[in-house]
């Protein structure tokens, strides 16, 4: 039963506290629904106050979002909680800042969220979210190259600004909380954004997952399950990272110098770990850090004297025997260039002095003639396209090759000085490079026998 589970859950990971003062996030759908009943059936025993948070991101018709609101509004009301709500045009905001739909809404969510608890006086924030949200978290890491740390998977609890992220139903299933509902002949609201194919967790949950399931009928239950040994293998490897940062690492404000001698001395796994604890402390977060960027700073260590950057305006100097990572004084940080280009449309990119234009075309496209401008099968893209400039371990994988290529090792076969690097404009689709503009095509997004729509990107100096 979901709500044994829940107590189980609860009691496992020491989520909730007798007299805890809790901010439900409820968006209406299946899981929130269900966690917010479960909770208010606890209510009691735990001697909870509980608040309900919504949030519309401005995604779908307004009829739409408002019967959203009014339902969980409802639901608030008749259970005696008080009702939070707030709009935010997350839309306008991915625009804006170049993120994803995803990233623009998970950060506008969490910075609600935190701002109601603030607000009420909570540490605890509740969300719903499910073993099959586990799962799918887990293969959605390992497509894009996360590491030990990501393959975790979702947490039971972090913390956030001063609260407590929780998940009570965690370790209980999509089918637990569509029974529990049933049961308590609850009618949840059906969020159509859930099966909306331009999210990659939608296309996920309702392609990738039933392709695997013709391998394994239980790969939701696999993918769950290794979340909790990677997670019980980070732990271990992190207690090891925390000691041998004791003897190599040494930390003062934001600043940090990494002793190489020692450092050398260490096992990969362990000197990878000690250099992701030097980001992390002097950039705040491991945000947008990946492979290739440890990658880099191994590279870096091999030479005799350099410096590169980190995303999050971070540093990494070599000087002699040690490595420091920093923040990069405002004045040295050369502009970098990010914006959002209309499709179909023209735009204009400031920091470049180019208007980038993007429309539709027929099958009858002209390869080999300028080179400031190419043509991209439609289907392909994962995400909005906007342009940004170069930054340090960029890669992308050129058209007709197999591999990815590091950005900086393509400049230097093309021999582009390092004063123009930072110049030349990429084009890229969500996370992607899909075109180093007037250099190279990525393979990922080229025309094939079966394309149906073709976008053809030009640009001119403006």
């Amino acid at each position: 039963m979901l709500i044994d589970t829940v107590i189980k859950t609860i009691k496992k990971f020491g989520l909730i506290g007798k007299g805890d003062n809790v901010i439900v996030a409820v968006s209406g759908g299946p899981d929130s629904t269900a966690l917010l009943l479960a909770l208010d059936s606890l209510k009691r025993e735990y001697c909870l106050k509980l608040r309900v948070a919504h949030l519309d991101h401005m995604f779908r018709a307004a009829g739409e979002t408002k019967r959203d609101r009014e339902y969980v509004s409802s639901l608030s009301k008749r259970l005696g909680i008080p009702f939070i709500f707030k709009r935010i045009d997350v839309p306008a905001y991915a625009e804006e800042s170049g993120f994803s739909l995803e990233e623009a809404a998970r950060e506008k969510r969490y910075e609600f969220l935190l701002e109601s608890a603030r607000d009420a006086g909570a540490k605890k924030i509740a969300l719903g979210h499910t073993m099959d949200d586990q799962a799918e978290t887990v293969l959605m890491r390992l497509i894009r190259g996360s590491g030990l740390g990501g393959l975790r998977g979702i947490p039971p609890k972090r913390p956030l600004g001063g609260a407590l992220i929780v998940r009570p139903l965690i370790e209980a299933w999509r089918k637990d909380v569509e029974e529990y509902l049933e049961g308590m002949d609850v009618k949840p609201r059906l969020d159509a954004t859930n099966s909306m194919r331009k999210f990659l967790r939608n296309r996920i949950r309702h392609e990738l997952i039933a392709i695997l399931k013709e391998y394994n009928p239980n790969i939701k239950e696999v993918l769950a399950r290794s979340a909790q040994n990677f997670s019980y293998d980070y732990e271990a490897l992190s207690d090891a990272v925390d000691r041998s940062c004791k003897g190599c690492l040494r930390a003062k404000g934001g600043s940090v110098a990494v002793d190489l001698r020692r450092l050398k001395t260490k096992q990969a796994g362990i000197r990878r770990g000690i250099l992701r604890k030097a980001i992390e402390i002097s950039k705040g977060d491991l945000r947008n850090i990946d492979y290739s960027h440890i990658e880099d700073i191994e590279g870096l260590i091999k030479t005799g004297k350099g410096a590169m950057d980190l995303p999050g305006k971070t540093r990494v100097v070599k000087t002699g025997d040690s490595l420091l990572f920093g923040k990069v004084k405002a004045e040295a940080v050369s502009p970098k260039v990010r914006k959002r280009i209309s499709v179909p449309g023209s735009t204009f990119i400031p920091g470049l002095k180019l208007t980038f234009d993007a429309k539709f075309t027929g099958s009858d496209v002209k390869f080999g003639g300028s080179k400031a401008a190419e043509y991209i099968d439609f289907a392909k893209l994962k995400g909005p396209l906007y342009v940004r400039t170069w930054e340090k371990g960029d890669r992308f994988r050129p058209l007709g090759m197999a591999k990815e290529k590091k950005l900086q090792d393509l400049f230097i076969d093309l021999k582009i000085p390092r004063g123009k690097r930072e110049k030349v404009p990429l084009l890229v689709s969500g996370r992607d490079i899909i075109w180093v503009c007037g250099l190279r095509l990525s393979d990922s997004v080229k025309i094939g026998r079966c394309t149906e729509r073709i976008l053809k990107v030009s640009y001119k100096t403006a």
